[in-house]
């Protein structure tokens, strides 16, 4: 019995390294793509310990560290800055307690003695002790961000027919985007919702110069609270996503126009309600979801002055008076434009003027991103994998851990990273795996690279994959299985190839495949999409618990986001080895 438990264990180990034997060096990658491995990543990256991971704080230095020790343990080569000897850590430099003694002198020579061999001396810079390294690369991207926070004393005035008010900062209006102080005086046009979409025949701009005026513009888009308009079907459909990309291109359309200044209005409905100071000591307890009140902006240092338009929200009783004093009719607007109708034509409030005197408090804070290379046959030649590895951190007792969003693309990128060092073979291209920091901020992670990439030159990219929110499922996912990608429309190759490993591999995804000529939006594939490198996108769904934080991974569907992750695994492989041109 024995001898025949022994012959059946060994005909299985003889089977199993055959069948290892045969498989390609792809395969093998793909092998390394687990349930297990992905879980226990997931688990630990959304975890309370990383304190929703906000950019600049505490919570985003551990999951960098974290990030960058499983790219270690993977086998993926540090692609970041130089290092004095370590991984880019902090380290404090104690100044020692006493002035060190001065090294004997030879007579003869006119030189120092040699130290004692068991005893070297420290180097002494500015009362400081220091010890030389060798630099080599760190798995981290230093740089710094401005943030920047309303100092609550700015104020706000509207001027017409003699009459000039006078509104405060927390009581009438609250300030946004804001990244220096400034003071103006302006001319003041409505522009509908402040939408320019060329693809869609929209742009609520057309015909005036909005160059040094102030903008009021419309909160949402065409349609917006009507789910069943024409205009609400063509601008999002099914993609739930786009009801974001449509807020964030209204504040990008602007950067070019030279606006002063935009004042959000929105239309019967309290805005005001959360702006309040209880004048007792006491918090309410914390709602289950809602916004973060402490969220502050922050911007890259560019190389020139430049300020990006302010932007404050009114009260109702500021947008009345604003709807009044310049004629405006904002239901049959409204109406009119989620029908699409008629063709919007900007309005220029005669003898309005708007002037805001913006006062902010503004620091430096350090930030990082992590990145790791597998170097290629080809030293000049490079594609790129990243995802964003921020989220919205803690405030009033919540921490924002952000399960999909997006610790489940960092995770993509960690255990692609493993997959290819367990194939064995070095890719034609060399890889360089990228989480970023800053995307909740502005994409500033993804741009600071772009702008200074520590490795190559970034005209050297050939392709950037990028990975946001591929962890849930969406309300009309009842098959659990729906993933959506966008594509250089340029590159058919990615649609091709994609389809294919589906069906090779038998992976179970519907997937909702679009392809553009510049594909932006509110992901960190835009940084590349503007250094005219193709890039493919994935997103699986979006839900109720967006920018929540009740996202949690419990609600995570594992078999989707494994499935996700190989299905990538295979598109980075073909991209690597020369199959994207």
């Amino acid at each position: 019995m024995k001898k025949t438990i022994l012959t059946t264990i060994l005909i299985t180990l003889v089977c199993s390294i055959s069948v290892m034997g045969q498989l390609s060096p792809k395969d093998k990658g793909l092998q390394a793509i687990t349930l297990d491995a992905i879980k226990g990543q997931l688990e630990f990256l959304s975890s309370d310990w990383m304190e929703g991971r906000a950019t600049g704080e505490r919570g985003s230095f551990l999951a960098a560290d974290y990030v960058a020790s499983m790219f270690r343990v993977f086998g993926a080569a540090p692609g970041g800055d130089a290092s004095m000897g370590g991984r880019g850590r902090i380290v404090m430099i104690a100044p020692p307690a006493a002035p060190p003694a001065q090294p004997a002198v030879s007579a003869a020579a006119n030189q120092p003695a040699a130290p004692a061999a068991q005893n070297p001396p420290a180097n002494v810079q500015g009362g400081q002790r220091s010890q030389s390294f060798t630099p080599t690369k760190s798995y981290f991207q230093n740089f710094t961000l401005i943030e920047s926070q309303p100092s609550g004393s700015s104020t706000f005035t509207i001027k017409k027919g003699g009459q000039e008010y006078l509104f405060r900062e927390g009581v009438d209006f609250s300030l946004g985007r804001a990244t220096m102080d400034a003071k103006f005086d302006a001319p003041v046009v409505f522009v509908g919702y402040g939408i320019q979409d060329k693809a869609n025949g929209i742009d609520d701009f057309a015909g005036v110069d909005v160059k040094g005026k102030v903008i009021v513009r419309l909160n949402g888009f065409p349609g917006y609270a009507d789910n069943t308009s024409p205009m609400y079907k063509k601008l999002v459909g099914d993609n739930l996503r786009a009801q974001t990309e449509i807020q964030r291109n209204k504040s990008t359309v602007l950067s070019t126009m030279g606006v002063l200044g935009v004042i959000d209005l929105t239309a019967d409905r309290d805005v005001a309600k959360n702006w309040g100071v209880y004048k007792f000591n006491n918090n309410p307890a914390p709602a289950e979801n809602g916004p973060r009140t402490n969220w502050t902006p922050m911007r890259l240092d560019g190389k020139e002055i430049t300020s990006s338009p302010a932007t404050i929200t009114i009260t109702e009783r500021v947008s009345n008076l604003l709807i009044k004093e310049g004629g405006l009719d904002i239901a049959k607007y409204e109406k009119d434009a989620a029908a699409g109708a008629v063709k919007f034509k900007p309005v220029v409030m005669p003898g309005m003027t708007a002037g805001l005197n913006v006062s902010v408090n503004a620091r430096r804070v350090n930030v990082r991103n992590v990145i790791a290379i597998i170097e290629g046959e080809n030293p000049n030649e490079y594609v790129a994998v990243g995802a964003h590895m921020d989220h919205m951190g803690m405030d009033n007792g919540k921490i924002w851990n952000g399960a999909d969003d997006n610790a489940s693309g960092t995770v993509a990128v960690m255990t692609i990273a493993k997959a290819f060092i367990a194939s064995g073979v070095k890719p034609k291209r060399s890889i360089v795996f990228c989480a970023w920091t800053g995307e909740e901020k502005g994409l500033l992670g993804s741009e600071y690279f772009t702008l200074y990439p520590p490795v190559g030159k970034i005209s050297d990219y050939r392709f950037y994959m990028n990975f946001d929110m591929i962890a849930r499922d969406a309300a009309n996912d009842t098959d659990k299985n729906m993933a959506g990608i966008t594509y250089t429309k340029a590159y058919p190759k990615l649609e091709e190839i994609s389809k294919a490993a589906v069906d090779q591999y038998k992976l179970n995804l519907k997937l909702n495949i679009r392809s553009q000529e510049a594909p932006t939006g509110g992901s960190d594939y835009t940084a590349f999409t503007e250094n005219k490198i193709p890039v493919i996108a994935w997103m699986a769904a979006m839900h109720p618990e967006y920018h929540q934080p009740s996202d949690e991974i419990s609600l995570v569907n594992w078999n989707k986001m494994t499935d996700i992750i190989k299905l990538g695994y295979l598109q980075l492989w073909e991209a690597a080895n020369g199959e994207i041109k």
